[in-house]
């Protein structure tokens, strides 16, 4: 009876112990090291690491509580194109920011602190909505310097990808925002066990191995090759205010909750590859489609015109709702070179164009420090 009432006990005991536990929306000690597809991104670098720390952010392990008087602490949340996927964690936008923010000069600009940026920004996690659930899941543990949030660009892209709803689907679930999270249901098959769960977060947080994919980014070739027959292409949408009414609810959202976690907040608004594109440049484009091209044969595509437009208006909306917020804001569009040395496809940076966004960032966050010493 001991022999089969200790492990039923001690598997109810962790259950229960996990029902305690934090959202994180990375599982922490993940450690990956990207082969990047030469094809699928040329000109980009050829490996990537995406480490996650304990805390389930991409970045350095933060430095203990103990030493928030010496830290300056900046997290970044959004979409994708915070997120860096296929960057290396240093040559990401937000590993650059450290890096800047790191050096000597600015360390005296920062008041002597040392610059500490964690990165919380995933592909799915962009529109506005999710960016607001997961900082209000994540707001009794977290406390910064400045919040950054870099998101737009989802919410258009969903939108199309439903076919232009009247009304947004909410399909942002716990297991969808979190890939480690206390709401998580076990059973009683061996690989639904919580023990079995326990011993694999054990081995993942205190385990320097790493996984390595090989190609990575080689489904582009396939999702651009989608786009460039496509049966139709379309240069309108219906009425966006759906869309644009959620785009605002959710930065509202996200604005309000990031200004009780930090004392500065900076919303960095996404930008976007516009111009008149030469046909090397077209050949980058991929999504904007009604559907999912990753999963799913897509036939109709929205042009890059309308998007730019719907980007634009997006924009506009987020630095209204940051004025009257009293946050600060940055608009990246006059400053990044359009070309495909900055962008890989309409809305994501190359190592160029991220270093070029860090720049711009690191020097707003370091003008307002100096403004309010």
């Amino acid at each position: 009876m001991i022999v089969i009432c200790g492990p039923l006990l001690l598997e109810l005991c962790v259950r229960a112990a996990f029902r305690r536990g934090e959202y994180y929306v990375w599982k922490p000690g993940t450690r990956m090291r990207l082969g990047i597809d030469p094809k699928a991104l040329p000109g980009m670098p050829s490996e990537a690491r995406f480490w996650i720390n304990r805390d389930g952010e991409r970045g350095d392990d933060p430095p203990p509580a103990r030493d928030d008087a010496s830290v300056y602490r900046v997290l970044v949340v959004g979409g994708s194109a915070a997120e860096c996927y296929f960057l290396d964690q240093d040559a990401s936008w937000p590993g650059v920011v450290q890096e800047r923010l790191l050096r000597a000069e600015n360390r005296e600009r920062l008041g002597g602190r040392r610059a500490h940026v964690a990165n919380l920004a995933r592909s799915g996690t962009g529109p506005t909505e999710a960016v607001a659930r997961v900082l209000e899941r994540i707001r009794d543990r977290s406390r910064c310097d400045v919040i950054l949030i870099m998101a737009g660009a989802a919410d258009i892209v969903n939108w199309m990808r439903h076919g232009t709803p009247s009304e947004i689907p909410d399909e942002l679930s716990t297991d969808f925002l979190f890939l480690q999270h206390p709401e998580k249901r076990f059973g009683w098959h061996p690989a639904r066990l919580a023990l079995v769960e326990l011993l694999r977060r054990l081995k993942q947080r205190w385990s320097a191995a790493e996984f390595r994919r090989e190609h990575v980014g080689k489904k582009l070739i396939e999702t651009r090759a989608m786009r460039a027959r496509a049966e139709k292409i379309k240069d309108d949408t219906p009425d966006p205010a759906p869309m644009i009414a959620a785009y605002e609810s959710g930065l509202r959202r996200a604005v309000e909750v990031a200004k009780t976690m930090s004392e500065r907040v900076l919303v960095v608004r996404q930008p976007w590859f516009e111009k008149d594109h030469t046909d090397e440049e077209n050949a980058r484009f991929w999504n904007c489609g009604e559907g999912y091209p990753y999963s799913e044969d897509v036939k109709t595509y929205f042009s890059m015109a309308v998007t730019a437009r719907l980007m634009q208006t997006l924009s506009d909306v987020g630095a209204r709702i940051c004025e009257e917020a009293a946050v600060e804001h940055l608009d990246l569009m006059p400053t990044l070179d359009r070309s495909l040395r900055t962008y890989y496809d309409f809305f994501h940076f190359t190592a160029e164009g991220a270093s070029d966004v860090a720049d711009a960032v690191s020097e707003v966050i370091l003008k307002s420090v100096q403004e309010r010493a």
